[in-house]
């Protein structure tokens, strides 16, 4: 069975900076527009309102901040990401596109607006060119969450049918933090597919330790068990997914 899950990390927008603005009334205040305070950097300021509002998907409003950010800084790329992601959630794929890519030519070393256009490609389904962000993204060493880079990549490798490479991104994540869940999932999944499946049920154990247990980690877990032959187990994973309303 394949299992094609979206990208993790992709949608991460900085935390509004306390102090930065006044009250904001996100919800049911049309009539209320919010502003930055006085004495911020106008960009940033709008900015950061702009990812506020994007945050809780308010998204007329973001559009509209982050074009005022443009007003006065059209090349700042953390403005164009955002914007990249308003698009993104409109629909609006060739402009998101667009906007991604000024952000990357304006700032090539943005890593999480790297990754967030590589979840972007993922999702259209270009494949190849997601995997090539993210192998360019994996090269920034300082990047706070760069075991999650690998992963990613190590995903998108798979879904290309490159498995040998998968596995060697996924194994590099492990080893740069032995706490990145997701990497252990997706090799499971593999070694699963490839009949492995003692080394399947490690690598689970050790992503269900780490994360906890979701419906696509018990049907795998059920899949497992039911390919060794243990009986208890499957019958235990399958009562575990009916009760959260998930059909055998």
């Amino acid at each position: 069975m394949t299992r094609r899950h979206a990208l993790p990390g992709s949608r991460s927008l900085r935390p509004m900076l306390i102090g930065l603005f006044g009250a904001v009334w996100l919800a049911g205040c049309s009539s209320q527009a919010v502003q930055p305070e006085s004495g911020t950097n106008p960009s940033e300021a709008y900015t950061q309102l702009g990812m506020a509002y994007l945050e809780r998907d308010n998204l007329p409003r973001a559009q509209r901040a982050l074009n005022r950010a443009l007003e006065v800084a059209p090349n700042d790329a953390e403005t164009l990401q955002a914007l990249a992601m308003v698009y993104q959630r409109q629909g609006e794929h060739e402009l998101a596109d667009e906007h991604f890519l000024r952000a990357l030519s304006s700032n090539a070393g943005f890593t999480r607006a790297r990754n967030n256009y590589a979840a972007f490609l993922y999702d259209r389904g270009r494949l190849r060119d997601a995997c090539s962000q993210l192998e360019q993204a994996t090269q920034d060493t300082q990047y706070d969450n760069r075991a999650q880079l690998f992963a990613n990549l190590g995903q998108c490798q798979r879904e290309m049918g490159d498995l040998d490479a998968a596995v060697t991104s996924l194994e590099r994540a492990q080893a740069i933090d032995m706490r990145s869940p997701r990497s252990y999932f997706t090799l499971a999944e593999i070694e699963y597919a490839q009949g492995n499946h003692s080394r399947a049920w490690e690598q689970l154990q050790s992503f269900m330790r780490l994360a906890g247990t979701t419906p696509a980690s018990l049907e795998l877990a059920r899949d497992i068990a039911d390919a060794r032959g243990d009986i208890e187990n499957r019958r235990f994973f399958t009562e575990q997914l009916n009760a959260l309303g998930h059909a055998p």
